[in-house]
């Protein structure tokens, strides 16, 4: 009875965490996870997410009863972009942080950027300190080695070794330097070209976390049956770079894979894909397929919501061969028609009827069913503490929405999470 007593306790603990809304200090924790993994994108859109509901940084921030936390959100957006080697970004969230509050963190990096300090440079830096101590600790050895001659020569010996090992390592250091600048300029080559997308995500008031999808193993046919997993993961590093979603982790879902029994490719069952997306909290799963022939690549890729299961999305490019580079473009291609296929847009609630809310965007901003949304109120402007200009609103989340019907320039939606009392002339923004 005790055993029985203290499992349904656990169980009461588990829903009323499920139950529970994501809080500014939950994107807050995610973010700083990611920082420390160096998944500087990632990092950078937790971190929006948490500002976009508590905006200014602070030494003690209260998250709940009498806890209180260090809060730099805006802090990190801005070492994040450092590293990303976006130092215009940077500087802004780097002074912004400081405008707020001083933190010698945010004085070091921002210190870096003004010296034209790239962390290449700095990695330079401390290898140079490094050198002017190895110097010293020569010279040292050798004044010593003019008092005792059997001392000195166990000590050059010694000395010889440990250069020539410091030589060994400087070698290895400049190779993976030389390899990491290599991947860097490929990286940079592989970013999407700015002129095929259709609009700008950052130009738009966040509110919470972007629509959060789920990139499941493509089904590799003809003769791509050993390009699954790159092909994969070349969409997802696509889908992350944009900005535009919350991109799901393989880890995470190689958990909840594993959690139930199933491999990680082949997936042939669509209301299988479907579950899994919806236990990894996915708003929505990307699957497809890659086919191979003799001359061609194809590409398919369809978006499908986890909660009514619809396709909302179904896209396909093909290549003009079937070389690596070729194959690497088409899925590039997927990724942003995935992008411009679901842009985010804002607009206000103009009319309720019942469990209906009408808001005024429609199918001319590229509004369809499915397109989920989340209500908001602004409250005053912030403005920034030293130049006093306006840096947004305070925002108080409202609930999330979904579209039921959609008109040209109007589209009915149903609630599908409430925080908060929705009414005419509050604001809504795609998710």
């Amino acid at each position: 009875m005790k055993c029985r007593y203290i499992v349904l306790a656990a169980l009461l603990i588990v829903s009323s965490r499920l139950g529970s809304q994501t809080r500014f200090y939950n994107y807050y924790d995610d973010g700083l996870q990611y920082m420390e993994k160096s998944d500087w994108v990632r990092a950078i859109g937790e971190l929006k997410s948490a500002a976009s509901l508590e905006f200014e940084d602070a030494k003690r921030k209260r998250t709940y009863g009498t806890r209180f936390i260090e809060y730099f959100p805006h802090r990190e957006i801005g070492i994040a972009h450092y590293f990303l080697g976006e130092f215009q970004d940077a500087r802004q969230e780097l002074e912004l942080s400081l405008a707020y509050t001083k933190s010698d963190r945010a004085q070091e990096f921002l210190d870096r950027i003004v010296k034209g300090l790239s962390p290449a440079d700095l990695a330079a830096e401390e290898r140079r300190k490094k050198d002017e101590t190895d110097r010293q600790r020569k010279l040292d050895e050798e004044n010593r080695a003019k008092v005792e001659k059997e001392a000195a020569e166990k000590k050059d010996r010694e000395l010889a070794e440990m250069k020539r090992l410091e030589e060994q390592k400087r070698l290895a250091d400049e190779a993976n330097k030389k390899a990491a600048e290599s991947k860097s300029i490929e990286t940079k080559n592989d970013r999407l070209p700015v002129g095929a997308l259709t609009y700008d995500p950052s130009r738009v008031t966040q509110v919470g976390s972007r629509l959060a999808i789920a990139v499941l193993p493509f089904d590799a046919k003809g003769q791509a049956k050993s390009l699954d997993i790159s092909v994969t993961d070349k969409l997802v590093t696509q889908l992350v770079n944009l900005r535009r979603f919350k991109v799901m982790e393989r880890a995470a879902l190689e958990k909840v894979l594993k959690e139930q029994k199933l491999q990680t490719s082949g997936f042939v069952d669509e209301k299988t894909a479907v579950n899994i997306g919806k236990i990894a909290g996915a708003d929505a799963i990307v699957i497809g397929d890659i086919n191979v022939n003799a001359s061609v690549a194809k590409v398919s890729a369809r978006v499908i919501d986890t909660e009514t299961s619809e396709t909302i999305v179904a896209k396909e490019e093909q290549g003009p061969t079937a070389g690596v580079d070729d194959i690497e473009k088409t899925v590039a291609r997927v990724a942003i028609d995935i992008y411009n296929e679901l842009p985010i847009v804002e607009g206000y609630v103009v009319n309720q009827d019942q469990d209906l809310y009408y808001i005024d965007i429609g199918s001319e901003k590229g509004i369809r069913k499915g397109s989920k949304c989340v209500a908001f109120r602004e409250g005053d402007k912030i403005r920034h503490p030293v130049t006093g200009e306006i840096l947004g609103s305070r925002v108080t989340k409202l609930g999330e929405l979904v579209v039921v019907q959609v008109q040209g320039k109007l589209a009915a939606t149903k609630i599908v999470e409430s925080e908060g009392d929705i009414k005419v002339g509050d604001k809504v923004v795609v998710k």
